[in-house]
């Protein structure tokens, strides 16, 4: 198997064994922690937090590992990190010992995040990286299909308790790293990057990804924790873990099978169609989740919402591939991540405030709300720059 093949498929493995993991516990969080007697606001504090804070270093990794040359370390002290963390929750007995676990776990994302996705970038073609990143994000859902699964067998054993489900999840967090040493990363290609990213580099400079920075900046103002949409379905009858489990398996079967179809198709249309469809099909599908009532429609909503995933995930990093030197995406993805997650702090508390005050449907108004005011700085930066970015 040639180098950029390999590199695609481990890293897809990679992906999938830790989701599994990942994937066991997150949606069992929100109930976990009302469990404890947190509230929505609260839950809103602790997701945005961990999100935000963590943020911070995706930019410092990124710069890094342009700076050296390598990625692999990065990669795997990421991956090494969240997967000692994760069983921690086994001990948690209140919200405190939650955030200080999401926090680290996170930590070990920002560490590993962009480097990984500089690496993949430049190991396939231009023609087929929307393709690419589209596989990688379809085997990480894979594995958020069977982690729900996988939970539910534990919660089958060990009588609902899920404090042992924490425990297991560490399982397949290492499983993953068995991977990693087998991902190629070129010296010469490492040399170079040494050469070219020896002064600071700033990718805002970029005109094409200073407008894609802003519009996500104000559109992950109304993308919130997904840990909302889960109290959504919570509040719509679904309520035991069982159910959650389930339903998080049909939001991550259509993840897996759209990332790759709309990977693709920005291949072929170009990424900046396929942009302007997610904003604009994020923004009716948040409007939809504050009129739905019933457990049919949230089951609906949820499913359209993996199909959100392909549109966005592996596309946007494509595009930026496309904006940004091979040697520099390190920092790029740094930058662009750092950016969302700091966004996701306000994100989280406002949309648990305007939940507590207002109800969730004028909260998930709202969330759509900046999602239209991102396609609107998209559309327009897109129109200026248009024949001078791809």
């Amino acid at each position: 198997m040639t180098s950029p093949r390999r590199n695609l498929w481990m890293f897809g493995w990679i992906s999938f064994f830790t989701e599994i993991s990942s994937q066991m516990i997150y949606p069992l969080i929100p109930q976990f922690l009302l469990g404890l007697g947190a509230n929505a606001p609260l839950i809103g504090l602790i997701e945005g937090i961990a999100e935000a804070t963590a943020a911070l270093f995706k930019t410092i990794s990124g710069a890094l590992s342009d700076r050296m040359g390598k990625r692999k370390p990065f990669v795997f002290g990421g991956y090494a990190l969240s997967a000692l963390v994760k069983p921690l929750l086994f001990f948690a007995t209140g919200w405190g010992h939650v955030l200080a676990v999401k926090f680290v776990e996170r930590m070990g994302k920002a560490f590993r995040g962009p480097p990984r996705d500089a690496l993949l970038s430049s190991s396939v073609k231009q023609h087929r990286k929307g393709r690419s990143f589209g596989i990688q994000r379809a085997m990480d859902r894979a594995g958020a299909i069977l982690g729900p699964l996988a939970a539910m067998g534990v919660l089958y054993v060990m009588q609902d308790d899920l404090h042992w489900v924490f425990l297991a999840a560490g399982i397949p967090a290492v499983a993953a790293l068995i991977f990693i040493p087998f991902v190629v990363e070129h010296r010469k290609s490492g040399r170079d990057a040494i050469n070219r990213a020896s002064t600071a580099y700033n990718p805002l400079n970029i005109p094409a990804f200073r407008t894609f920075f802003i519009a996500n900046i104000l559109f992950t103002l109304g993308n919130s924790s997904n840990a909302f949409l889960l109290l959504k379905a919570h509040e719509s009858g679904i309520t035991s873990a069982s159910q959650i489990a389930f339903l998080w398996m049909a939001y991550n079967a259509l993840c897996v099978l759209s990332a790759p179809l709309f990977g693709g198709l920005s291949d072929k249309w170009g990424r900046k169609p396929v942009i302007i469809i997610s904003f604009i099909y994020y923004s009716a599908l948040y409007t939809a989740f504050a009129f739905v009532e019933g457990i049919t429609g949230v089951w609906l909503l949820f499913g359209a919402y993996g199909v959100y995933y392909g549109l966005s995930s592996g596309v946007f990093k494509a595009y930026i591939a496309d904006l940004v030197p091979a040697a520099h995406r390190g920092t790029a993805y740094g930058v662009f991540n750092t950016g969302i997650g700091l966004a996701l702090l306000p994100a989280s508390i406002m949309m648990g405030i305007f939940w507590e005050i207002w109800g969730s449907q004028w909260a998930f108004l709202i969330a759509a709300g900046f999602s239209f005011l991102g396609l609107t700085i998209f559309w327009l930066g897109s129109q200026i720059h248009q024949g001078k970015s791809p």
